[in-house]
């Protein structure tokens, strides 16, 4: 994104300020005339809080093609590398692309509860897999007033990104998914193919009662069998 959020973080048009439901909080789950959906079908709409509001670039994709690497880290709510270090038992490397202030597009500053304009930390990185892989985009809008003073310094220089911060402040917090879908690498993804698939995620962390962040998160996937697998792990290759 070039100061507004990224083409899968921009939402369709809603009236009011975008809700943030206590953790753990239960949600409405809408039954099929005729019997009861089955847990895929049931996982989007339990888990991702606004995906009605999933923007026209992308497109739906049915959890049943994922593979099961994939759909773990569309529904964690910890830290990504350590998930693909574990998975693929290769170093990751989280490498930043810029770290720039900003004011909050119309958009974000709905998702953090914050005025248009607003000031935030726009923070872009890339992940990559045994420093060849290029597995995933992550952009993120940082509200430093609702952060501790020190967080932007220590994310600097924490070469596990924003999950390893957070851990090392010891700060608590909670992750809450809003939606998800099937497109393209973001605009700002150098070296991208316009050819490449990308599953994206949108999600904002929570803290002392106040979005403190929010980040969009794309993964480099390639289609095998009818399945998504990402790009680097052991199924792709």
């Amino acid at each position: 994104m070039i100061d507004e959020p990224a083409r899968a973080a921009e939402p369709a048009a809603h009236n009011g300020p975008a809700p943030v439901p206590a953790p753990g909080a239960p949600r409405p789950q809408a039954v099929p005339d005729g019997g009861s959906p089955s847990v895929a079908d049931q996982l989007a709409d339990v888990h991702f809080t606004l995906q009605h509001e999933r923007s026209d670039d992308l497109a739906d994709v049915e959890i049943v093609a994922l593979d099961p690497f994939l759909r773990g880290l569309l529904f964690t709510d910890g830290t990504v590398s350590r998930a693909l270090e574990a998975q693929t038992l290769s170093r990751v490397t989280v490498e930043p692309v810029d770290q720039v202030a900003v004011a909050a597009p119309e958009q974000v500053a709905r998702y953090l509860g914050v005025e248009q304009a607003t000031e935030c930390i726009r923070r872009r990185v890339t992940m990559h897999i045994a420093h060849e892989h290029l597995a995933v985009w992550a952009e993120s809008y940082l509200v430093p007033e609702r952060l501790p003073a020190d967080f932007v310094g220590v994310l600097r220089s924490t070469p596990q990104g924003i999950g390893g911060s957070l851990q090392q402040m010891k700060l608590e917090s909670w992750r809450e998914l809003l939606r998800f879908g099937l497109g393209a690498p973001p605009a700002w993804a150098d070296g991208a193919s316009a050819s490449t698939a990308a599953l994206t995620r949108l999600y904002r962390i929570i803290t002392r009662g106040l979005p403190a962040l929010l980040i969009c998160e794309t993964f480099a996937v390639e289609q095998h069998g009818g399945v998504y697998h990402l790009v680097g792990s052991s199924h792709s290759g």
